[in-house]
């Protein structure tokens, strides 16, 4: 902000940017909203006024280029975001004026995902809550669904097994995608509705045969629909209406056989938008989640609110399916955009990513000449090689190519595209910021082009114009026109085209640790995810990490940041007085241990663990109150821990969260330590009018909790009957070394794996007391073996291995012994995979190419390092993204 007015500044490389918005100044005391954004070289802002005289009034844009020719804003995921000033530790630009700011901010997003003000890694200042902002106007219970998430909500206490009624509004541009699922445990009765090519779809089965119908229609047009669903017995009508033009559509289904109820348990769920990852679906069930919008949802006459749900992902509340920008295409598709004039001066510029190396990227047409004098833009992939063609319609056609030596343009990550057309009958073409390529063209007339096809184009543009239609797979965004985005929520038509959607094709940076958990290799917790917490066997082990010895009624909390249990109580007999018990063991500077409030988060009561010391925070409604007692129990004793509150009124709702919160439940009442806290919790006792124990084998809920050991070291423990997901998509390609140590209890056991469901791959096992080292680049396996000296694996020791894949030759050092071997196909040197890796085991029925067992890992591992040309993935197990029979982060001791 300058004098009032706020200033959009942007550097990529080639000098700043900078643009003023002239219309308002901001410094009045009332609420604005700014959206500033840029694409290549292009900068623009908006200033609304939220209160006062010109509030509701639409703001004109403000605009700027930065100078040429660099285009892209190089951050990666280490990169800080400020809000409100810079740190003094950050080097400020010379452009960038001001480093402070005063005032209030809220409702902060980047790229569309919201900022949480509150959880924040560094802080300067004394930065106090405001008054609320102003909020948007979406009526109670619409929300928004990204895409990658779900809501799943109870079954409603009136359920008739002979009749169902289920009715919402959906409004959304998803060819594919789950609409409502809900299924009987085994899965005999089910009901689900779903989007098949932009098509409403049921299925239905009481048991006795299925039933099924689809639309005539497609409904993903991005207006509001109202979909009924009712069934009557056997018989079931769906209604879908267009709330704004009126048309409606209804679709009649017969399930099979004689049965007629749908007999739902009160404790099974009913999903809207999607699946979880982990569970037993109905073969026929879409698993593609719904991007879109969801309003007005009622089973059975019973009115749900989504984000009133104790179990949801990706919604949040409002409905924004205007003003998108992005489009990803899974299958052959298009979409048509309205015409536009290529004359001297014209910038065309977009951004795309594929994993393919050949498709139509853009194709823009005349439309009014013949077919052989048609004039046209063209851009596409063929065969790795980016071709951009113009055709003035003179029947000369003139390119610019770019070669895949220069770089592959199909890896998955983002590329961006310039296309100018220059005075002196010429054009100029720019991929990321490289240097431009220019081509003659025979003259400066102005190219009219009626029709924009992108991602492909509809079979009859195919038959009328001779076109070979070639589809593109990925995705395309930010395209702009002389600076100006095309709105795709408007397209002329479209089809499998995924508007508003584009998923990360690139292949996954090394994670990096959250702020607050540094160095979670070295924390002390002890667990193994389980729900509720496994009783633990008794016995003493013998030496390694045979059957290991457990507390019991000991519980392990951090195996992720949302690990909890969670206990319902009578919140009115807390209301004057609240004492709580527990014996808490951990060695971590910070974490989450205990919180209750009220729906709005008025009244509270937090326990967290900071810098070392146990801390009590609570508000009866006349403000935060908190304190510590002054000295560290961090230091991996059990310490009992009794806070006490007496009361005038504390309102909070009647369930207690103990070691951490849900994953879609926050607060900001109590500063950035919102994470499960890594340790042991045992003994918790609470009173309210009379002393009770909470059973913690049996809460209310629980997610992510593990038993405790005994004793203790750093590392992740696997219990001999699972594994763990480390890396969603990994390719080995060329080179990689894999590092780590372990220590075992089994002769045999798999480390390690990755591999495509043809013949490449690499895996590290241990058979019969060897430990091998497979690699198959497509040519037939190759293995390094190491047989240890003396002692086996077993021996209760921790062993060194370090796993080097150089083209077709392997080397393998286990604790500091070599050994090599190499394929006799030197030109087999790329290992082609694309595919989770595995550590621990595999899912069953998911096929290994570089393994001999199939034997999960029991024992320990730690200090797991993936390293691909310079750069090393330090694979953190309590952030992997499936996880069976394992307990991260926390090892019995030898």
């Amino acid at each position: 902000m300058r004098k009032g007015k706020v200033n959009f500044l942007w550097d990529v490389g080639s000098g700043v940017g900078r643009v003023e918005y002239p219309h308002h100044t901001i410094n009045d005391g009332n609420w604005h909203r700014i959206e500033a954004s840029r694409n290549g070289l292009n900068g623009t802002i908006l200033v609304y006024p939220l209160e006062g005289p010109m509030a509701g009034m639409m703001p004109t844009p403000a605009s700027a280029n930065s100078p040429t020719a660099y285009t892209i804003l190089d951050v990666d995921q280490n990169a800080y975001l400020f809000v409100g000033g810079i740190l003094g530790t950050a080097k400020k630009a010379e452009a960038v004026r001001a480093s402070t700011f005063t005032g209030c901010m809220g409702e902060t997003f980047l790229d569309g995902k919201p900022i949480g003000l509150w959880n924040y890694r560094e802080r300067q200042g004394d930065c106090k809550g405001c008054v609320v902002s102003p909020q948007r106007t979406d009526g109670e219970g619409t929300v928004q669904l990204d895409g990658e998430g779900y809501a799943a909500v109870g079954r409603p206490t009136r359920w008739n097994p002979n009749i169902s009624t289920i009715t919402f509004k959906f409004r959304t541009f998803s060819s594919d995608a789950l609409l409502m699922y809900l299924a009987t445990e085994d899965m005999k009765d089910f009901m689900s509705l779903e989007l098949s090519e932009g098509k409403v779809k049921m299925n239905f089965d009481l048991g006795s045969g299925a039933g099924r119908a689809i639309s005539a229609n497609r409904h993903n047009d991005g207006r509001w629909k109202a979909l009924t669903m009712s069934r009557n017995r056997k018989r079931a009508i769906v209604t879908v209406v267009d709330i704004d033009g009126g048309a409606e559509e209804k679709l009649v289904a017969v399930s099979q056989g004689s049965a007629t109820g749908l007999n739902l348990k009160e404790n099974q769920k009913i999903y809207f938008g999607g699946l979880p990852t982990i569970g037993n679906y109905r073969s026929e069930v879409t698993l593609k989640r719904y991007a879109g919008c969801l309003r007005d949802v009622e089973v059975s006459r019973t009115p749900y609110n989504l984000l009133s749900s104790t179990d949801y992902t990706g919604v949040t509340k409002g409905c924004k399916v205007e003003n998108l920008y992005t489009v990803s295409f899974s299958k052959p598709g298009y979409m048509q955009l309205g015409g536009m004039s290529l004359a001297v001066g014209t910038e065309i510029s977009l951004s795309f990513s594929t994993l393919s190396d050949t498709g139509i990227i853009l194709l823009a047409v005349g439309g009014a000449s013949p077919v052989n004098q048609e004039p046209y833009l063209s851009v596409m992939l063929n065969k790795g090689v980016l071709e951009v063609l113009i055709n003035t319609g003179t029947h000369s056609q003139r390119r610019v190519i770019r070669r895949p030596d220069q770089g592959d343009l199909n890896d998955g990550r983002e590329h961006s595209l310039r296309i100018e057309r220059l005075a002196g009958r010429s054009f100029a073409v720019q991929v990321d910021e490289e240097p431009k390529m220019e081509a003659a063209l025979p003259n400066d007339q102005p190219i009219r082009l009626q029709h924009i096809f992108l991602g492909g184009i509809p079979a009859e543009v195919e038959q009328t114009s001779n076109r070979v239609n070639v589809p593109f797979q990925g995705c395309i965004w930010n395209l702009m026109v002389n600076s100006i985005l095309s709105d795709f929520s408007q397209p002329v038509s479209f089809e499998n085209a995924e508007i508003g959607q584009c998923p990360n094709l690139a292949p996954p940076p090394p994670p990096l640790p959250l702020p607050e958990e540094k160095e979670p290799e070295e924390k002390e917790p002890d667990s193994k995810p389980v729900s509720p917490p496994l009783t633990p066997a008794p016995g003493t082990p013998p030496p390694g990490p045979v059957a290991p010895t457990s507390l019991e009624k000991a519980y392990q909390f951090g195996l992720t940041r949302n690990s909890h249990m969670s206990f319902a109580f009578d919140d009115t007999k807390v209301r004057e007085k609240l004492f709580l018990e527990f014996e808490l063991r951990t060695k971590e500077l910070s974490g989450l241990v205990l919180y209750m409030a009220r729906i709005n988060h008025a009244d509270f009561v937090s326990i967290q663990i900071k810098e070392g010391q146990a801390c009590l925070g609570y508000d009866l409604g006349h403000g935060n109150i908190s304190g510590c007692v002054p000295f560290s129990i961090n230091d991996g004793n059990w310490h009992k821990v009794r806070p006490f509150i007496l009361a005038d009124l504390l309102d909070v709702v009647g369930t207690v969260y103990v070691g951490g919160l849900p994953q879609n439940y926050t607060t900001k009442r109590i500063g950035p330590i919102l994470y499960s806290i890594n340790g042991c919790i045992r003994n918790l006792t609470m009173v309210v009018g009379e002393e009770f124990k909470l059973d913690m084998a049996a809460p209310t809920s629980s997610y992510m909790v593990g038993r405790c050991f005994v004793a203790t070291e750093t590392g992740t423990y696997f219990d001999g009957t699972g594994y763990l997901k480390a890396v969603s998509s990994y390719r080995v390609g060329l080179d990689v070394s894999i590092a780590l140590e372990f220590r075992t209890s089994k002769t045999s056991g798999v480390i390690l794996t990755v591999s495509n469901q043809a013949n490449d791959g690499l895996g590290l096992e241990i058979v019969d007391g060897k430990l091998l080292f497979h690699v198959d680049n497509g040519a037939g396996r190759v293995t390094a073996e190491h047989v240890p000296e003396g002692k086996s694996f077993c021996d209760g020791q921790w062993h060194s291995v370090t796993a080097n894949k150089l083209r077709h030759k392997l080397e393998l050092v286990v604790d500091g012994e070599k050994s090599q071997a190499q394929s006799p196909n030197a030109r087999s040197n790329t290992c082609d995979t694309n595919d989770p890796i595995y550590v621990g085991g595999y899912p069953a029925g998911v096929r290994q190419a570089a393994l001999s067992s199939s034997s999960s890992f029991k024992g320990c591992m730690r200090n797991l390092k993936i390293t691909k040309a310079s750069k090393t993935m330090d694979v953190q197990f309590n952030k992997a993204l499936e996880i069976k029979g394992v307990q991260p982060l926390s090892c019995p001791a030898a």
